[in-house]
């Protein structure tokens, strides 16, 4: 399957939906994907600022947006929430229908705006118990300068075996060879951060859920328990989930916020 190309309405489509602009699909291998986006998510502002512009010159804008990337604001289930995103998303477009923009309008009536400075990306994977793996994409100093000490503080206990074992084996080879070692980790660990607190993640069974951009760890747990009331997080900044009545009818919403639905690795 070919990635989805975008789809440009017919000029009598662009009036006053102008500027909500919808997903209708998304690439295989395209940005989009990567952000964890989905169809039907409503893309409402760049950088704060509220689209009001057609599907073509959205697209052609993002291209602009390389080194420092856009923050998309995105309605989705009636919420809305913040993403970062260097480029042409690799979606097919639509322009929103007159409910979606009266939800939209309601979502956005007295949302706070924040500097674009203040927001972190974040990566949310969770498993089948609706437990969070909750992290930020940013780089970490310590990660470089202390490797050993980092995988202790994110208590990847796998990687942290292997690297105490490999620092063991170096000093004991030859000093030199420790120092070399050492270096060489440093290096790595500097560029693969993220992708080894992911890869740690999906080891222990946990699956993609929602990449977003927050402020705060506290705000970033905030906003996933607006999608997920039910989800739970190690260092909780939010307390415990509300207990429901365990006589809820089947259908009812703490039923129904099912994370299975989740996304599967790509």
């Amino acid at each position: 399957m070919a990635d989805a190309a975008l789809e440009t309405p017919d000029a009598q489509e662009i009036g006053e939906n102008a500027g909500l602009i919808g997903i209708l699909a998304i690439g295989r291998h395209s940005l989009g994907r990567d952000l964890r986006l989905k169809a039907e998510d409503v893309i409402t502002a760049i950088d704060g600022e509220p689209i009001t512009y057609d599907v073509d010159k959205f697209d052609n804008l993002l291209r602009d947006y390389k080194d420092l990337p856009a923050l998309l604001t995105i309605f989705r289930d009636g919420k809305l929430f913040d993403v970062f995103a260097n480029g042409p998303l690799g979606c097919s477009y639509k322009y929103a229908d007159e409910p979606t923009i009266m939800a939209v309008n309601s979502a956005m009536q007295g949302r706070e705006k924040k500097p674009k400075g203040s927001y972190y990306q974040y990566e949310a994977l969770r498993n089948i118990h609706r437990e969070v793996k909750l992290y930020s994409t940013r780089y970490e100093p310590m990660a470089t300068i202390l490797p050993a000490f980092w995988l202790l503080y994110r208590r990847m206990w796998e990687p942290l075996g292997v690297v105490v074992i490999t620092y063991a084996i170096a000093l004991f080879i030859q000093p030199a060879l420790f120092v070399l070692v050492y270096l060489l980790l440093s290096v790595y660990f500097h560029k693969a951060q993220t992708d080894l607190v992911r890869s740690h993640c999906l080891y222990h069974e946990y699956y993609y859920w929602m990449i977003f951009a927050a402020s705060s760890t506290k705000e970033a747990q905030q906003l996933l328990r607006v999608f997920d009331s039910k989800c739970q997080f190690e260092f909780s900044h939010v307390g415990p989930p509300e207990k429901t009545d365990s006589k809820a009818p089947a259908n009812s919403p703490a039923q129904t916020d099912n994370p299975a639905q989740a996304d599967s690795p790509a």
